[in-house]
C-alpha cells in the first residue's frame, strides 16, 4: 500500500469543516485501497498534547516539510499558527528537488458577505507568490473540488500504487486464493455488520448548537434505535443484509426528519439542516377593553414592522437572528411600553395587550 501524507490546517471557527474533510479523505481511501493507495491525514489534533506549545508547532512544520500534500482552509480570521504553516509549505515546495515538487499546496477560502482586512491582504499575498486558490459556499462545493484535484493527481502520475511484486503474487496466489475465499465465506455468512451514523450541520445558527437527536435504523422486519449527539453505531446487523439498503430516519426538535436509504455496513455522514420553526413571530395587539389596536410599532432585534388594521402582526427572522427566545417590544403613543421575553413555540401566537 503506497502511503501519501496530508496535512490539512485552519483556523478554530473552520473546525466543522474541517472534521467533515477528515471524513471526506476517510471516505475517499475506501475507493483508492483497491488501487494501492492510502491518504493518511494529519492535524494537529495527531500530535503529542504533552509537549510544549513551541516543541509542538516545530513537530507541526517538520511533519508540513515531508508532506506530499498540505490543505489549508480559511473564512474570516486566521489561526495562531496557520499563515505561519502555510508559508513553511510553500517554502518547502520551493526547496524541494523532486520531480514532483512537495508538498503540493492546496488553498480554499470559504465565502464571506465581506473580506476582514488580514485575509484581503493574505489573498493578495497568495497571489504575490503565483499561486492559485480556490473558494467554496459549503461542504459539497468543497467535496467536488477536492475530489476533482486527487482525481487529476491520479490521471497524471502523482499518486500511483505500490508496485506489485508479480512472482510472488503468482507462486503463493492458488493458496492466497483458497484462503482467501474460505475466508470470505466465513465472514460473510457469520460476522454481522456494523455501521456508524455521524451527523454534521453545513449551516448552524450562530450560538445556537446541536444538542440531540433520535436516530433509527430499519432492517427486514427489525428497528434498532439510538439517540444521537455527534456520532452513534449501530451494531449486531446480520449479515445477510451486507449489499442491502436500509431505512434511515432522523427526527430532532428545531431540525427536519430525514428519510433516506443507506448501504448496510458502510460509513454514513450525514447533513442535518434547521427546520423553520424558529423563523416565525405572529400574534395580535388589543387594548384592555380587547379592541384591536391598529399602528403598533413592533420591534425584534432590529427587525420592526406595525400591527395591520385588526391589530395582527407578522415577523419573520432571518436565519442568523433566530434563537430559542426572543425579546418582542410593542409601543404605540398614549400606551405603556410592552416588552418581554418568551421562548418561540412553532405555531403559537404571541398575544399583546397594551395599557394606556
Amino acid at each position: 500500500m503506497k502511503k501519501y501524507n496530508i496535512f490539512l490546517a485552519s483556523s478554530a471557527e473552520l473546525d466543522s469543516d474541517k472534521e467533515a474533510v477528515e471524513l471526506f479523505i476517510s471516505r475517499k481511501n475506501k475507493e483508492l485501497h483497491k488501487k494501492r493507495i492510502f491518504l493518511e491525514l494529519s492535524t494537529w489534533k495527531d500530535f503529542v498534547s504533552a509537549m510544549t506549545e513551541e516543541h509542538s508547532q516545530e513537530m507541526y512544520n517538520h511533519y508540513i516539510e515531508t508532506s506530499d500534500i498540505a490543505i489549508f482552509l480559511f473564512h474570516t480570521k486566521f489561526g495562531r499558527y496557520t499563515k505561519e504553516e502555510f508559508e513553511t509549505a510553500h517554502r518547502a515546495f520551493q526547496k524541494s528537488s523532486h520531480k514532483i515538487k512537495k508538498p503540493l499546496i492546496y488553498t480554499f477560502f470559504k465565502t464571506s458577505t465581506q473580506d476582514l482586512p488580514d485575509i484581503s491582504e493574505f489573498k493578495t499575498y497568495i497571489d504575490g507568490l503565483e499561486h492559485f486558490y480556490d473558494t467554496y459556499d459549503n461542504m459539497e462545493g468543497l467535496f467536488v473540488q477536492l475530489n476533482r484535484q486527487l482525481e487529476k493527481l491520479e490521471n497524471e502520475g502523482v499518486l500511483i500504487p505500490e508496485p506489485i511484486d508479480v512472482g510472488q503474487v503468482v507462486k503463493y496466489a492458488p493458496y492466497s486464493i483458497l484462503l482467501l475465499l474460505a475466508s470470505f465465506l466465513a465472514y460473510y455468512h457469520y460476522q454481522p455488520l456494523q455501521m456508524t451514523v455521524k451527523i454534521y450541520e453545513p449551516q448552524p445558527i450562530p450560538n445556537l448548537s446541536f444538542q440531540k437527536a433520535d436516530l433509527s435504523l430499519t432492517y427486514g422486519d427489525k428497528t434498532d434505535q439510538l439517540e444521537i449527539e455527534t456520532e452513534a453505531i449501530f451494531k449486531q446487523i446480520p449479515s445477510k443484509f451486507k449489499g442491502s439498503q436500509l431505512v434511515l430516519h432522523f427526527s430532532a426538535k428545531g431540525y427536519q426528519t430525514i428519510d433516506t436509504l443507506v448501504n448496510a455496513g458502510e460509513f454514513v455522514a450525514l447533513p442535518i439542516w434547521r427546520d423553520s420553526s424558529l423563523a416565525y413571530i405572529f400574534g395580535s395587539v388589543k387594548d384592555e377593553e380587547n379592541r384591536p389596536l391598529e399602528n403598533v410599532q413592533i420591534s425584534v432585534k432590529n427587525l420592526k414592522i406595525t400591527t395591520d388594521q385588526f391589530g395582527k402582526y407578522h415577523i419573520i427572522i432571518p436565519f442568523h437572528l433566530q434563537a430559542l427566545e426572543q425579546r418582542l417590544s410593542a409601543y404605540k403613543e398614549g400606551y405603556q411600553l410592552w416588552d418581554e421575553t418568551f421562548p418561540i413555540v412553532a405555531g403559537v401566537d404571541v398575544p399583546i395587550i397594551l395599557k394606556k
